[in-house]
């Protein structure tokens, strides 16, 4: 009877949803609703197809691959020239195989197979001619490889222009001197530029032009198409008034729906939502509209989030982080979301954001499918029912009494009384108060520690200075984030929470725990703790040495933060010192990632980590973080770390020579990041840092430093962030990294420092990026 309940339910549910899309008030072609996307993907598909003209090559000359395809030194050095437009590549068959899309290369281009006929016609076309051809926008990796097979033994270059980095390294793989070049957005100057240039042409600037066009910049965020197009709809609204302006530019989302103007735009927002091919992928994207617009995202609080609601169910072949972690990387590899570079030692994508444009269809999606409700402005309209995720920007709406639908609750200023009345929340498993900075009280904690037992993810903010002793009744808890808050002791019941995963603050253990409730505590923690994340503990004295009692009963523990403070004892120094060997011990697996990073301070710190591990095994510490002022030789166990990926070690004075020698040793490393006041004379030899792929040096002078030819053979990644680089030839010795894609360098350099890098960069083979941070 139960199922039979449940089957009714769910095929009313279905119905009426089916209601809800067929009753939707805009047009069906450019409706947002789940159903009718992929139609308005489709129809827009065939328009772009019947008007190729328009875009072949890119009206405005804002493409590069345009002025290189028109630049006189290719006509001139190639006899056959062809450009292939996106409408005739990753869209339908029955396109891809009509007419002929060249300048003046008269052969058919191939369909999604290559036939022989298509081959042969290619060979008698071309004969002994030089080609020199642009496919433009290509977006599956199978196309490539088909383009290769037909043009075999033919002479000439490809340039090829797409939004996925799968496909341009895919592209970039035949030879060794293909390139992948990675687009920037225009810089403000040259954004403002096109914007102003676009909406007055001919006429006169008006004087408030800085504060009319603001907002929409900011929005436009450097993208070509998103600034002629948002400058075409605000011209179209005639009378530039500021304040006519940021309304509009306020209601941005509602006019990309609807408006004629917005069409293109709309297109290319709507094909890279439609090129996700899983609803997981898509889902992920649709659950960015829970951040503002130009906040930078964590990744890694991002996916956490997603773990939370449930989003990554996993398979046989992943579980379910890792099948997150996927379908991020697929967003970036997409160009849907774009990587925001400040670490610039690491492989992977920490930080992100979602371009202003994309970011305002992404929002009008979740709110058609009624994914998100979103109210970010002070006075908000009244919240609908049935909410199943609220999201709050500095928006005060009205009192709500049905929130026990909401499943993530997400609030970042001032807000209603009401919002925070946790007696109305059901089915909670996600709270993000990090960003309510107002008083929260007591009262508030004890009610979500009470009544939100579904809860997942619990991120407080600055207003919080402690934590009730109920938590101990989120039983399904897996992250706990406490960074921005004024805690300082953590209850000992947080340890005891059975599904708790991460843990993230800077925190100490009360002193009076007690003796029994110690050894209660490891012997539950050794049988039942699932932590894997613990960031992290303050240790300056014996009394507060309790996570280092108990840190070796977490079984699970992969990733450990801790600080420790000048005043540490000789007892809690040995009792830490063992705990830290005995964790780095446990990583004797090659597929686990353990990480360790100390802050250290005071005398005591090169005795803490003056210890040797055990011999006869292989130690799989992959990422190791030390930052200190009294570290000044290398510790023993360094040698005995084969597995050690990435080094960060910060100190306050130089860096002696025999800790760069010691490390250019260690055949593991492959990102390495210094920094301190300046390295001592040092000559980094032929064969040193083997496999080294990113370096980063932070110092206040770069001197006595000097690189050999042979070394660092497989540097692709080089910071050098110093504001004098005067004593440092550096510009010269870049030659020898024969795989180097991004030089860094800090940003107050002297102009004529600048010129001289940027003048090595253009000459390197690979032309590598130069950007200054």
């Amino acid at each position: 009877m139960a199922i039979q309940e449940l089957k009714k339910i769910s095929e009313d549910a279905s119905k009426l949803r089916g209601a809800y899309c067929g009753s939707t008030t805009s047009s069906p072609r450019l409706s947002l609703s789940s159903e009718q996307t992929e139609t308005a993907a489709a129809t827009q598909d065939d328009e772009d197809d019947n008007h190729s003209a328009a875009i072949l090559p890119c009206s405005h000359g804002l493409s590069s691959a345009n002025h290189l395809y028109n630049y006189k030194a290719i006509e001139s050095q190639y006899q056959a020239r062809a450009w292939v437009p996106p409408a005739k590549l990753g869209g339908n068959s029955r396109q891809c195989s009509q007419g002929t899309y060249s300048a003046n290369l008269a052969i058919p281009f191939p369909p999604t197979a290559v036939s022989p006929s298509f081959s042969k016609a290619s060979k008698i076309a071309l004969g002994a001619k030089r080609f020199f051809i642009v496919i433009d926008g290509l977006r599956k990796v199978g196309y490539w490889h088909d383009i290769k097979v037909a043009f075999e033994g033919l002479r000439g270059r490809f340039l090829v222009t797409t939004a996925i980095q799968r496909v341009a390294n895919t592209c970039s793989s035949s030879a060794v001197h293909d390139h992948v070049y990675t687009m920037a957005t225009l810089a403000n100057k040259h954004s403002r530029l096109l914007f102003f240039k676009e909406i007055f042409q001919d006429d006169d600037i008006p004087e408030d032009v800085e504060e009319l066009g603001s907002e929409a910049l900011k929005k436009c965020d450097g993208l070509p198409l998103a600034l002629v197009t948002t400058a075409r709809f605000l011209q179209s609204a005639g009378n530039p008034t500021p304040m006519k302006w940021a309304k509009l530019c306020a209601d941005l989302g509602t006019h990309l729906e609807s408006d004629e103007l917005f069409s293109r735009m709309r297109s290319v927002l709507v094909q890279s939502y439609t090129s996700l091919d899983s609803q997981v992928a898509r889902t992920f994207l649709l659950y960015l509209s829970t951040y503002p617009s130009g906040r930078p995202i964590k990744r890694s609080t991002l996916i956490r989030k997603w773990l939370a609601e449930g989003f990554s169910p996993g398979n046989i072949t992943s579980n379910a982080l890792d099948a997150a972690t996927s379908c991020f990387d697929k967003l970036v590899d997409h160009s849907i979301i774009q990587p925001i570079d400040v670490g610039g030692n690491s492989t992977e994508v920490k930080t992100c954001h979602t371009h202003g444009m994309m970011l305002e269809f992404v929002i009008r999606k979740s709110m058609s499918d009624n994914f998100l409700t979103l109210c970010n402005q002070p006075s908000a309209p009244p919240l609908p029912s049935k909410i199943r995720r609220l999201t709050l920007h500095h928006a005060t709406p009205r009192e709500v009494n049905d929130l026990s639908l909401v499943r993530s609750l997400t609030v970042s200023g001032e807000t209603h009384p009401s919002i925070l009345d946790f007696f109305k929340y059901e089915l909670m498993r996600v709270l993000d108060l990090e960003e309510y900075d107002h008083q929260l009280l007591d009262s508030h904690l004890k009610l979500v520690c009470s009544n939100l037992l579904l809860l997942r993810y619990l991120s407080l903010g600055a207003a919080v200075t402690a934590l009730p002793k109920n938590i101990k009744k989120l039983q399904f808890l897996e992250t706990l984030d406490v960074r921005r808050t004024k805690i300082e002791i953590l209850p000992t019941q947080v340890m005891e929470l059975p599904r708790l995963l991460r843990l993230f603050g800077k925190f100490k253990l009360k002193q009076d725990v007690g003796t029994r409730r110690m050894r209660k505590l490891q012997s539950w923690l050794s049988d039942n703790s699932e932590l894997e994340t613990v960031a992290g503990f303050v240790v300056d004295s014996n009394k507060s040495q309790g996570f280092a009692q108990l840190m070796d009963h977490m079984k699970h523990l992969t990733k450990v933060k801790i600080w420790y403070v000048s005043c540490a004892d000789a007892s809690s120094t040995s009792t830490l010192s063992k705990a830290i060997k005995g964790f780095i011990e446990r990583g004797t697996n090659s597929t686990t990632s353990v990480a360790l990073s100390l802050i250290l301070s005071g005398e005591r710190s090169q005795d803490l980590l003056n210890f040797s591990l055990e011999t006869g095994e292989t130690y799989y510490l992959s990422s190791l973080k030390i930052q200190g002022g009294n570290i000044l030789s290398l510790p023993p166990f360094f040698t005995m770390l084969a597995g050690l990926n990435k080094l960060c070690l910060s100190v306050t004075h130089q860096l002696s020579s025999d800790i760069i020698a010691a490390l250019s040793e260690m055949r593991s490393l492959k990102q390495l990041k210094l920094t301190a006041t300046q390295l001592e004379k040092h000559i980094i030899g032929q064969g040193a840092f083997k496999i080294l792929q990113h370096l980063c040096i932070t110092v206040d002078v770069m001197t006595e430093l000097d690189i050999e030819d042979g070394a660092l053979p497989c540097l692709k990644s080089l910071r050098l962030l110093c504001k004098n680089l005067d004593g440092f030839s550096g510009e010269s010795v870049i030659k020898y990294f024969k795989h180097l894609e991004e030089i860094a360098l800090n940003r107050e350099v002297g102009d004529g420092t600048k010129q001289k890098w940027k003048e090595a960069a253009r000459k390197h083979p690979r032309c590598p990026k130069i950007l200054f941070v």
